[in-house]
């Protein structure tokens, strides 16, 4: 028999034609391969054989899949969620990914990690059982993805769970605490009080309030329009992608314009801007300058428990719960998904700022028709931050 010209072709002495088909085998990686005898009239034909039947071994379930390390996917993953997430979601997501995912599963090839390789990863985190638990939720939504992607036959995460968690405690304020904390604010952190005051009395997140512009203040309607949120100086939707308003009671009405004309007074850096809370360099607040104020506050307080910027919120919405339907609560805090937001789209203004007026007696110690009839515009000072410290829970 004579060898042929074409590579993996052999002519046979009866006139037929051995050929050789290889491909990767997707499981291990390593070249495979099968002969066959075939009936051809020439060279040329044997060698269309032979493409016919490697097709058929490919579309028979033999079909090499490109394999990527997931070090490889997270990065086009990246990539591909980048212009969907919020910046400071985004941040987080690369944060895990390359400090506490990549490192231990990055060389792992995607379609071989395993149930039980998420399970010792899992637990050999050295951190508290919700980092841990929010570390395995961007690995879970990662696989998920690669899963659909890269058609893979299971999700190594499916099955995993998150670990048991003690239920959160804490973060927020009693009223008496509250007053406290912005008394000492307002008397000795006088350029930090009205940022402070407003989170307070709207419950709004950090990111929404120092994003905050003056157009967004409708003193007519006396409301406080929270379109946007911003995240170390990038700004973008609120968390729910909604617009809302909120109540601006009259105690904060007057901090606010106070704060405006010490602002133009000052001919402050941002001010043209059109930041309400522009900081020293004219740009938006970062929540970690926010902090040493805060701190001095508590401690001026006598407030030894752990709370944060965001305990400003829970404590509002902890106030508005007391006092306010599930519904107007929501509709003022911002947590509703797009059933909760056309479900609670009818509540009218007056409905809002009852419940402020309410929250705010709770803090006040005061019936609510005496701490609406001391809310004129005459009081002063030291009442009418007394009045916003009540608003700020």
């Amino acid at each position: 028999m004579s060898k042929s010209r074409y590579p993996g072709i052999e002519r046979l002495s009866s006139g037929r034609y051995r050929v050789r088909v290889t491909w990767i085998d997707p499981k291990t990686s390593k070249k495979k391969d099968q002969k066959q005898v075939i009936a051809a009239a020439n060279m040329a034909e044997a060698n269309s054989k032979r493409e016919l039947l490697r097709a058929e071994l490919l579309s028979s379930g033999a079909t090499p899949r490109q394999r990527l390390r997931l070090g490889e996917y997270a990065s086009s993953w990246m990539r591909g969620k980048i212009p969907t997430l919020k910046p400071s979601t985004r941040d987080k997501y690369a944060g895990m990914l390359d400090r506490h995912i990549l490192p231990a599963l990055g060389d792992f090839y995607v379609d071989a990690i395993s149930p039980q390789d998420v399970i010792l990863w899992r637990d050999a985190q050295h951190a508290k059982a919700s980092t841990v638990n929010s570390r395995l939720r961007v690995l879970r939504a990662l696989l998920r993805d690669a899963q659909a992607d890269l058609g893979l036959p299971r999700d190594p995460c499916a099955r995993v769970r998150t670990l048991p968690e003690n239920p959160p405690v804490g973060n927020r304020l009693k009223p008496e605490d509250l007053q406290r904390v912005l008394a000492y604010l307002r008397e000795h952190e006088p350029d930090w009080y009205p940022l402070f005051l407003t989170m307070a009395l709207t419950g709004a997140r950090f990111g929404e309030v120092s994003a905050l512009r003056w157009d967004d203040i409708d003193e007519d309607a006396n409301v406080i329009w929270i379109r946007r949120s911003q995240w170390q100086g990038r700004v973008g939707t609120t968390k729910t992608g909604k617009v809302r308003d909120v109540p601006l009671p009259p105690p904060l009405k007057t901090v606010l314009k106070q704060h405006r004309q010490r602002l133009v007074r000052k001919q402050a850096l941002g001010l043209s801007e059109g930041l309400l809370f522009p900081s020293r360099v004219g740009t938006h607040r970062r929540n970690a300058s926010l902090r040493k104020p805060l701190e001095r506050a508590l401690k001026a307080a006598g407030v030894a428990d752990r709370f944060t910027l965001h305990g400003f919120r829970r404590t509002w919405n902890n106030l508005l719960r007391q006092v306010a339907s599930g519904a107007i609560t929501r509709s003022m805090i911002g947590h509703e998904t797009e059933e909760m937001f056309l479900h609670y789209s009818h509540i009218e203004r007056d409905e809002k700022q009852s419940a402020v007026e309410r929250a705010l007696a709770l803090v006040d110690g005061r019936k609510v028709e005496d701490r609406v009839e001391g809310s004129q515009p005459g009081d002063d000072a030291r009442n009418v931050s007394r009045r916003q410290t009540t608003r700020n829970d």
